[in-house]
């Protein structure tokens, strides 16, 4: 234990006191009282107590930390700070080398090992006072100055071991001579050693604190040292080290003997010098001037800077005797060449090659003057992310390329990124980044503020912070930073009062200090009612709302006394709809709007979110987008976008159906009315229905009807019985239709409309619709959910109008019944029947009808056929025949076709047109082939039944390939067949100029025609139910 032993108590006299080294002289010594003074930061307050005020305390006022220690341990009132206990002479102790406190010698280490400051990982305790931390845990018991272990009982100085302390002091050489101690160690009072001066003319000695042991000290007397040849004595006094260069200004002659310049005597060089003239001179500097001198041709020059110079005339160093080579020097130059200094140097074919300052060599031709280097390098840019080449000029004058790359790294606030255009500390920060990022995830990292230090300058964010403080009201100043702003520093000179005035902070209040008050608000309420229970706040808070059930007028006026609604609520609603249309056609929709009601104001169409629903121009389709009337930057045209609804489009004969979307747009049709071609399923179909038709004759056959009384399914006539009003005004309102589109074609209307839409109806009344389409080739779709679910029509390219309407058809197909079974063809019949057309079979491929039609007519102008027929039948057969002849079947009319068939058939075969061509019996309609020559009918056990299924079976293949043209007077003639149309179409000579031509653009004249299109009459639409029944809605 180091302390130091009060001097009074073994000593007459106190130690010699001195003044510390570098603080001002102390008293005299009868002035000081009889304790020793102490350096230590743990003297006690009574040593540096005014005078007045340590008299009139109590005895031990101006006691040392030493003798204060060594009394109370003497009185056994020294207390351990670790168990509370007091210490006397006879414990055991240790004590801190830092505050010097003493510990009872088990409770200290006690507390080292288990106590609450004591760190298991780093093995430190820490002192009970002054929180040092020791790695040593105690566990001797010695003296104070520690030279003794268990030293023995001292009734003078408890626990000291009576030697000298010996402490060395760490500013002086000198150690502590007092008596083992308690408390920190007294100045050292011992005499300093002899020390000379600065300049080392003077000695003396002076006392340990105030010898200057590193600084030394200073005699009075002048330095008086020759600094320069000038004589110059040192200015400054005695002092340590070299006097250093004169600086005293004096005024020399330049070397050139121009200018006079005034420098430091330190600066000048003495040099002697010479003129022209032999005027001698000693120069001390060089001024800026330059001097021009001659060689001895009198032609070249060189100008020197200011220096002694030789005016001997030297020799030209352009003279023959001094060059010798070319300026590369690879090529030695001949005598002949040159005679005097004034000729050209000769310039020789090699590369220069000289060596560079840079390392490269010139790659020039030998040539005059300074080389310069041309050499290109490839040199990666300041970050590093891109290469340039560059000349090596621009590499020695310490550029470097930088490429348009933005700095990726992160500033240091962790907010703003760096941006900055080939940043050279990128790759640093990325390495810097990783190594975070490494030390996270090892849990390694326990400083996040030290980055600071190890950031690039660059990468510093020097942009304000500005964030708005926690106060609410101030904004912070400082640099933009990571974490949160520091505490706002503004405050306030008024306190801080609640609106109940019961609580109150007095100022300063620091900006953003909250008031709490717990006491009741007494804010009165607007409405007159009670107040809620609720604590004071401030008046930026608003009192809890209102809870009386009072009656309010609704919102949009329509009820005044609206039940059960709470004082404060503002917003009172009747839940009425307002249903007035907006401009851009759907309802506002708007729920108890005193805007709609009182000002007349409806929700602006700008805003609409409904469905648009509006019939599309180049489809029938509605259009399935959200409202665009009124959108800023979209169309108000519903075609602009591609139609996705699905629609079906089938073959010409109708096997082969497939699901496609509409795709009309603006600029394209619709899909609907396209045909999809048939394959060759389709043809064996057709051929198949029809032999087996033709051959599968029965007892039941007989009772079938002709075709024209099954032109509608069973389910149109079902319903046209139950609902003959309504049926029949759908029935007209359709032809009218399909009449009114063959009209406009005929007129010369490019784009009539082909579009029908009914009103919202029920689900018999669509299948009707379906039906009825379908029986007249028309396109029809349902659209639309329940209940408002309506039908749309389209007229396509194969719409035909049937012959008879459903009431004629219904009626016909009643009397067929009735006299199907006593009205019957025999076979017997059709064979005893003459002959009345020609058959051409086998028509060869690529062969077509006006092929045909173009040969036949050489032939027939020999022969009395007028009006002569030629009709595609099935397949590559064709009939010809004369239509005023046909019924009558004359004989002579039968002679002429046995005279013609065998030239036709050799023609056929000679023009490779057909295979063969044979007599034959059609039907009246030019339909049927009854028999052919050198074959006869099919024979049956019912002949009479067989016979009339030849000639009236609608199911036969010839009547299906029958398409039904609309004419304006009403009448039907059979159309062309498939395969020949489309040939037709190819060279652009339709068969049939009346037939309709089906297009897919919408009626031109859209409003006035859209809105008839939409919806059927008012008087005339009906709605059957499930039942059966009719209603007529309005």
């Amino acid at each position: 234990m180091e302390e130091d032993i009060d001097p009074g108590l073994l000593s007459t006299g106190p130690p010699p006191q001195e003044t510390p080294r570098g603080s001002p002289p102390r008293k005299p010594q009868n002035d000081l009282d009889d304790s020793d003074s102490e350096g230590a930061d743990a003297a006690v307050a009574a040593e540096s107590e005014p005078e007045s005020e340590s008299e009139s305390d109590d005895d031990y006022t101006n006691e040392t930390l030493s003798s204060t220690i060594t009394r109370e341990i003497q009185q056994g009132t020294y207390v351990c700070l670790v168990c509370t206990s007091e210490i006397d002479h006879t414990s055991k102790v240790w004590s801190c080398r830092s505050c010097y406190r003493v510990y009872d010698l088990d409770c200290i280490k006690d507390w080292a090992i288990r106590g609450s400051s004591t760190d298991k990982s780093s093995k430190n305790w820490r002192c009970p006072s002054c929180n040092i931390a020791t790695n040593k845990i105690p566990s001797r018991f010695t003296c104070w100055c520690g030279q003794v272990t268990n030293p023995t009982n001292n009734p003078l100085v408890p626990f000291s071991c009576g030697n000298s302390c010996t402490y060395k002091y760490e500013s002086c050489i000198h150690s502590c001579s007092s008596i083992c101690h308690p408390g920190s160690h007294p100045i050292c009072g011992a005499m300093g050693p002899t020390m000379k001066c600065h300049c080392g003319n003077m000695q003396k000695q002076l006392p340990c604190l105030i010898t200057p042991y590193e600084t030394g000290w200073a005699c009075p007397d002048p330095c008086e040292v020759t600094l320069c040849d000038f004589g110059h004595k040192c200015p400054r006094g005695c002092h340590l080290g070299f006097c250093g260069l004169c600086d005293i200004d004096i005024n020399i002659l330049c070397y050139c003997g121009k200018e006079h310049l005034d420098i430091k005597c330190s600066e000048k060089d003495l040099k002697e010098c010479q003129d022209k003239d032999g005027v001698q001179w000693v120069g001390g500097v060089a001024c800026s001037n330059k001097t021009r001198v001659f060689y001895d041709c009198e032609v070249h020059f060189e100008d020197y800077s200011c220096q002694p110079l030789s005016f001997e005339s030297a020799v030209c160093k352009m003279a023959p005797s001094q060059v010798t080579t070319c300026y590369c020097g690879k090529t030695t130059i001949q005598d002949k060449d040159r005679t005097k200094c004034t000729d050209p140097i000769p310039e020789c074919e090699s590369m220069c090659e000289k060596p560079l300052p840079c390392g490269c060599v010139c790659l020039m031709k030998c040539h005059e003057g300074e080389c310069e280097c041309h050499n290109y390098f490839d040199v990666k840019c300041s970050c590093g992310n891109e290469t340039f080449m560059v000349p090596c000029k621009f590499i020695q004058d310490g550029h470097k390329p930088r490429c348009t790359h933005k700095c990726q790294a992160l500033l240091n606030c962790r907010k703003h990124y760096h941006r900055e255009q080939c940043c050279a500390y990128e790759r640093v920060a990325q390495e810097r980044e990783r190594h975070k990022k490494k030390a996270i995830r090892n849990n390694v990292r326990t400083n996040f503020e030290d980055d600071i230090m190890s950031l690039e300058p660059a990468h510093i964010c020097t942009r304000p912070c500005n964030r708005l403080k926690a106060c609410g009201a101030h904004y912070c100043e400082a640099l933009c930073h990571n974490g949160p702003c520091g505490v706002c520093l503004e405050s306030s000179n008024e306190d801080l009062v609640c609106h109940c005035g019961k609580t109150r902070i007095e100022a300063p209040v620091r900006c953003g200090t909250k008031l709490v008050c717990h006491e009741q608000c007494v804010r009165d309420k607007a409405c007159g009612h009670r107040r809620e229970i609720h604590e004071c706040h401030e008046d930026s808070v608003n009192c809890p709302k209102c809870t009386v059930l009072v009656e309010k007028e609704c919102n949009c006026g329509l009820k005044s006394d609206v039940p059960g609604v709470l004082c404060s609520q503002d917003n009172v609603s009747c839940g009425n709809i307002c249903t007035v249309a907006k401009s851009c056609g759907h309802p506002c929709l708007r729920v108890c709007a005193s805007k709609c009601t009182k000002d007349n104001i409806h929700d602006s169409s700008t805003i609409c979110r409904a469905q648009c629903n509006k019939i599309r121009k180049s489809c029938p389709h509605t259009c399935k987008l959200k409202c665009h009337q009124n959108k800023s930057g979209r169309s108000k045209d519903c075609d602009v976008t591609r139609c996705t609804e699905m629609v079906t489009v089938t073959c010409e004969c109708g096997r082969i159906d497939k699901k496609v979307p509409c795709g009309s747009t603006r600029d394209e049709p619709s899909n609907i009315g396209n045909i999809l071609e048939c394959d060759e399923s389709c043809a064996q179909a057709q051929r198949d229905r029809a032999l087996k038709e033709a051959f599968s004759f029965s007892a039941e056959d007989s009772k079938k009807v002709s075709d024209q009384d099954f032109i509608y399914p069973d389910s149109i006539f079902e319903t046209y019985e139950k609902q003959t009003n309504w049926c029949s005004r759908v029935e007209n309102l359709m032809r009218a239709f399909i009449e009114d589109y063959n009209l406009q074609l005929d007129n010369g209307i490019k784009s009539p409309r082909r579009t029908f839409h009914f009103q919202a109806m029920s689900k018999p009344q669509r299948a009707f619709i379906h039906g009825l389409a379908e029986t007249m080739n028309l396109y029809s779709e349902s659209q639309d959910p329940e209940p408002k679910r309506s039908i749309f029509i389209v007229i396509t390219r194969l719409t035909k109008l049937p012959i008879y309407s459903i009431t004629e058809a219904l009626r016909l197909r009643r009397e067929a019944l009735f006299e199907a079974s006593r009205s019957a063809l025999t076979s017997e019949e059709v064979s005893n029947t003459s002959f009345n057309a020609l058959v051409i079979q086998d028509v060869f491929f690529g062969i077509t009808k006006e092929d045909l039609g173009n040969a036949l007519a050489r032939v027939v102008e020999d022969f009395s056929l007028a009006s002569y027929v030629l009709s595609w039948i099935k397949d590559s057969t064709f009939v010809f025949y004369s239509k005023e002849l046909l019924k009558a079947g004359t004989e002579e009319y039968v002679q002429e076709l046995t005279k013609l068939v065998s030239i036709v058939r050799s023609l056929m075969r000679e023009k490779s047109l057909a295979f063969d061509c044979k007599l034959c019996l059609i039907d009246e309609e030019a339909t049927i082939i009854l028999k052919t020559e050198g074959r006869k009918p099919p024979a049956n056990e019912n002949s009479s039944a067989g016979s009339e299924k030849q000639s009236n079976n609608i199911y036969d293949v010839l009547g299906e390939e029958e398409i039904t043209e609309i004419s304006m007077d009403g009448t039907t003639e059979p159309a062309l067949d498939l395969e020949n149309a489309k040939k037709q179409e190819d060279s652009q000579e339709p068969e049939n100029p009346k037939e309709p031509e089906i297009t897919k653009e919408h009626d031109s004249t859209s409003d006035q025609s859209l809105q008839e299109s939409t919806t059927l009459e008012s008087d005339d639409s009906t709605h059957v139910d499930e039942a059966g029944s009719e209603d007529v809605s309005s």
